[in-house]
């Protein structure tokens, strides 16, 4: 996404010209992750929202029908009683969650943005069902230093 979209978005972007910037002239690690996230999250936000569309990306749109396909695909072909586990990132924990819950696209974004790297979310599920049941739960991190977000 970024590769695709930021040289134009620098070019007429004057806010995440300014971040990307500051993330360029960083003193240290975490400022410079600091004004990563900015630029990563306005240009998302941007993609999100419709306002871009970057060549060789799906859209946003494309992309929510694409993960609640393979979720539909799932739940046709579940079976009573089963216990499944499915590894995925952010984005598609964020679609399921929207899913379950009836959420805005700025609402799902926002819950894509507080997945921790190991987490897992539970959902009670049946071929016509989706529920949440947790989310970004991390019982089995037991050092601080192990709770990631990238």
């Amino acid at each position: 996404m970024l590769a695709q979209s930021l040289p134009q978005l620098l070019a007429q972007n004057a806010k995440i010209r300014e971040w990307h910037d500051a993330m360029q002239l960083a003193g240290s690690e975490s400022e410079k992750r600091a004004n990563f996230q900015r630029v990563f999250e306005a240009v998302i936000s941007l993609w999100v929202n419709g306002e871009i569309s970057p060549p060789n990306v799906e859209s946003w749109a494309e992309f929510c029908a694409r993960v609640n396909r393979s979720l539909t695909n799932f739940l046709a072909t579940s079976q009573k009683g089963e216990t499944v586990a499915i590894f995925t990132s952010g984005g598609p924990i964020a679609i399921a969650v929207q899913r379950a819950l009836h959420l805005s696209a700025g609402d799902t974004l926002q819950i894509a943005w507080m997945s921790r790297n190991c987490a897992f979310s539970e959902f009670l599920f049946s071929r016509d069902r989706l529920t949440l049941s947790s989310f970004n739960s991390f019982p089995h991190l037991d050092e601080d230093s192990l709770l990631t977000y990238r």
